[in-house]
């Protein structure tokens, strides 16, 4: 392992098809299940970070991006969600799991002065 690698992070996206049902609770309803979602949950909120996008009419109707440090953080907050309050109404139809690299601050840009040294000759 390179000497970057250990400070980059892992990224999963859970792409997702929410099922009429959901919407057929009302705004009361999804807020309660919402609220208990966001209780399960909760415990993940100091290890990961969380982007919820949401379309319509498109292939998947939301997806979660998720990072974290390690694998073991995303799969167990996936198993969560999967168990969890919105499970019932909200299907994990695909997933993608990636890693950034190198982490942005270690990442050189041309228009830096010191640049230029940094390029190969």
């Amino acid at each position: 392992m390179h000497r970057l690698a250990a400070k980059n992070k892992y990224v999963g996206f859970l792409f997702m098809k929410i099922s009429p049902e959901y919407f057929a609770l009302g705004r009361k309803g999804i807020h309660e299940v919402s609220v208990s979602h966001a209780d399960d949950l909760s415990k993940f909120s100091d290890l990961l970070t969380h982007v919820v996008t949401s379309g319509l009419n498109g292939k998947y109707d939301q997806i979660t991006i998720v990072e974290a440090d390690t694998l073991e953080q995303i799969h167990a907050a996936a198993t969560e969600f999967r168990m969890g309050a919105k499970a019932a109404y909200i299907d994990v139809v695909d997933v993608m799991i990636g890693i950034k690299a190198p982490p942005r601050k270690h990442g050189v840009r041309l228009s830096e002065p010191d640049a230029e040294s940094a390029e190969p000759q």
